[in-house]
């Protein structure tokens, strides 16, 4: 198949030309969808970020798969002897000029459903929010879940399950996840909204998602006890042996730590507590897919964002050796 994807650039898989100081810019394979193998771990990056304007949000996050991987490969492979044996294999990234919006998220769908049809284990690195929906449906489409055999975490500031009735933004994600996905895969008892904040999101869209029979644990509850209640959000989504699906949104962090967001926030999680997410994610075997979203180079400060997203990137593979 033709997927349309664009290898990513040779120039960020870093290396000190050290043996002895290996970088994951030289661990990484740079590669295609067709190439990904059963128990691979596949990077694609989608650089498209109209969900987020349309969504009265700020552009920038279109660069945010790139300013990832620049740093995320030039970190070591840490202190694991397992981390040198994952097969990881960047797939590129969504060819997204000259293509509308819903053809990006075609293109989208398509990659993941390849991904996880051979057997691997897709991260996405976004771009605006929107991109969930199709990257979720490639994961349906691609391990063939049914009726109920999925299970979704969000960890966000905002609820994002607005209608698309009026277009696809960044905000409409979770509820196309909970009206449209392939096979009603998704049902409300297996979705979890985690992080929220209260005073940035309305009424109207908390009191739906509780009636779709969603879970909302927002930060006020978290409070210092963040891997108690993941931990739980995994038990909800993951129940019944379902197949789970985790959207990290780096506005979920507060603003001092990930100024390069689209809707940055001052309260919010800390990057340690997000490194605990991923990690727990990573080991956990019903986690079968990562993304990552909504990552402003533009935005950033001293690439703070681009690295703690990197950060939690590594913590998920960290996790996935201990599996």
């Amino acid at each position: 198949m033709d997927y349309k994807t664009k290898q990513a650039d040779r120039t960020l898989f870093y290396s000190r030309n050290d043996p002895k100081d290996r970088r994951l810019g030289e661990l990484i394979k740079r590669g295609r969808v067709d190439e990904v193998k059963n128990g691979s771990i596949a990077i694609l990056g989608v650089p498209e970020d109209r969900g987020i304007t349309a969504n009265k949000g700020r552009a920038g996050a279109a660069e945010g798969p790139d300013g990832i991987r620049r740093r995320l490969y030039r970190m070591t492979p840490g202190f694991s002897s397992q981390f040198t044996k994952l097969d990881i294999i960047d797939t590129g990234n969504i060819i997204t000029n000259g293509s509308t919006l819903a053809e990006v998220h075609s293109a989208e769908t398509e990659a993941v459903t390849g991904i996880v049809e051979r057997g691997g284990i897709p991260i996405v690195l976004g771009g605006g929010h929107d991109l969930t929906y199709p990257g979720v449906a490639g994961l349906v489409n691609g391990a063939g879940i049914q009726d109920g055999g999925l299970g979704l975490i969000n960890v966000d500031a905002h609820l994002d399950v607005r209608s698309d009735e009026d277009g696809i933004n960044s905000g409409t994600s979770f509820y196309r996840a909970l009206t449209q996905l392939p096979n009603n895969a998704l049902h409300g008892d297996s979705f979890v909204e985690f992080g929220i904040q209260e005073q940035y999101n309305s009424p109207y869209y908390y009191n739906w998602v509780l009636g779709e029979g969603g879970t909302v644990i927002t930060l006020s509850e978290i409070s210092d006890r963040v891997m108690e209640f993941f931990l739980k959000a995994i038990s909800i989504a993951g129940k019944n042996n379902r197949k789970v699906a985790l959207s990290l949104d780096i506005d979920a962090l507060r603003s001092t730590e990930a100024p390069g967001a689209s809707a940055s926030n001052p309260s919010g999680l800390k990057s340690p507590e997000l490194d605990k997410i991923a990690y727990l994610a990573g080991r956990d075997h019903k986690v079968k897919y990562l993304d990552i979203m909504e990552v402003s180079p533009p935005l950033d400060q001293d690439f703070r964002t681009s690295a703690l997203a990197a950060c939690a990137v590594f913590s998920f593979l960290k996790g996935i050796c201990e599996r």
